[in-house]
């Protein structure tokens, strides 16, 4: 009988003229790791050798033990990178669904995959999809992994002794580290902003630094040498990185001293690539032009009264919002100072929500050149968490972001 061929060839010749592809796409291994599962962790996967093109991949748990997923960062040859941040358990043998899918075939790089403590040991594997065409793709050259320790002013890789803090620089990333591991990853992401250098500087309880791993969007790395003690409230001395490039994540390697708390703030502090800020820099191609301007952690008992220096900004601004983090903050004041003419006082008790941005504000005066940003707010108790919130946790972080 001959009728299931031929509604086969029908619907097939149907399929085609839809324009639609008609070969499926092969789900083939591009690399695994083996992990410890009995304590949280981080691990990258290097899948830059795979053959061809994706698109999209899914990961697999090929050991016994389960493990139970909170991110998978998938990077892109093209500095480009996906962030998945949901929660995927899988038991052995189990797979996620896809990652990232998309119409077209892409490189990939690296997949870094976070998970948190369960127990035993297992196996990660990457499965990307492939289509035909994907399979012919050919990239260039891989891009070399860099481990050149950044240059300190007298040559060596290691960096100078904790300095006292400073309000120099940009708050970009900070992570309330468990003084009971031993590394941690520092989250960053391509909307923040290129930088010729950071630092890293600590509040709370005092840590041995033993180095950082930097790792840019397009896959390289860079391995700076620390092997400090960095006491409360003191930072490191400038690391000169590659401006040209994103940043995606800094891996952290410490020991915690011997009489220190539970947990250490560490946060991390930069200075914008040449190229990045004022109205022609390259800041205005991302995020719908609004560019981050500076950050502080925000106190719990009164109102803080920070100063926020601006990094050279020719050109000058129109608005400004107002961003926080971890914490939603009670906003009382910005104070606009600057470069010429009188300042600009927006006044205000407001409730800011983490992640939901407050304003804009804008500039009786249009678009002005900024010197300095004074604002006043602090953190938010949540009596829902009962009285232990109102003395600990994590501060908000405040955030001024910038639109030309």
């Amino acid at each position: 009988m001959r009728f299931p061929s031929l509604l086969f060839a029908l619907i097939l010749t149907g399929w085609m003229a839809l324009g639609l592809p008609v070969w499926a796409e092969d789900l083939i291994e591009i690399g695994s790791a083996e992990i410890d599962v009995s304590k949280a962790g981080s691990v990258t996967i290097d899948v830059s050798t795979a053959k061809g093109g994706f698109r999209s991949v899914r990961i697999r748990n090929a050991g016994e033990n389960a493990i139970d997923v909170s991110q998978v960062r998938v990077v892109y040859d093209d500095q480009s990178f996906h962030l998945e941040e949901r929660q995927i358990n899988m038991r052995g043998g189990e797979r996620s669904r896809a990652i990232d899918p998309a119409k077209k075939d892409r490189f990939i790089n690296s997949v870094v995959v976070t998970w948190n403590a369960s127990s035993g040991a297992t196996t990660v594997k990457v499965l990307g999809d492939q289509s035909r065409a994907g399979r012919r793709m050919e990239r260039a050259a891989a891009p070399a992994v860099a481990n050149n320790p950044a240059p300190s002013p007298s040559g060596s890789s290691a960096i100078k002794k904790g300095e006292k803090l400073t309000e120099d620089g940009i708050l970009f990333g900070h992570k309330l580290v468990p003084l009971a591991r031993e590394q941690e990853t520092i989250e960053v992401g391509r909307e923040i902003g290129k930088f010729d250098r950071i630092r890293l500087r600590v509040l709370g309880s005092p840590i041995f630094v033993d180095k950082a791993k930097i790792t840019y969007a397009d896959g390289t790395r860079q391995d700076v040498t620390i092997v400090d003690e960095l006491k409360a409230d003191t930072q490191t001395s400038w690391i000169e990185i590659d401006g040209n490039k994103f940043i995606a994540t800094i891996e952290l390697t410490y020991r915690p001293k011997l009489d220190s708390k539970n947990h250490s703030r560490i946060e991390i502090t930069g200075e914008y690539a040449k190229t990045w800020l004022g109205a022609s820099g390259e800041g205005v191609k991302f995020n719908e032009g609004w560019v981050l301007l500076g950050a502080q952690t925000a106190g719990f008992t009164g109102y803080d009264r920070d100063l926020i220096p601006v990094s050279p900004n020719e050109g000058g601004f129109a608005r400004l919002r107002v961003v926080a983090k971890d914490r939603a903050i009670t906003l009382r004041e910005i104070r606009v100072v600057f470069q010429s003419g009188p300042d600009e006082v927006f006044q205000m008790r407001e409730r800011v929500e983490p992640g939901k941005p407050y304003g804009p504000l804008e500039f009786k005066v249009g678009r002005a050149a900024i010197k300095e940003i004074r604002a006043r707010y602090r953190s938010r108790f949540d009596l829902s968490k009962g009285l232990t919130n109102l003395f600990e946790g994590t501060p908000a972080v405040v955030e001024i972001w910038g639109q030309h």
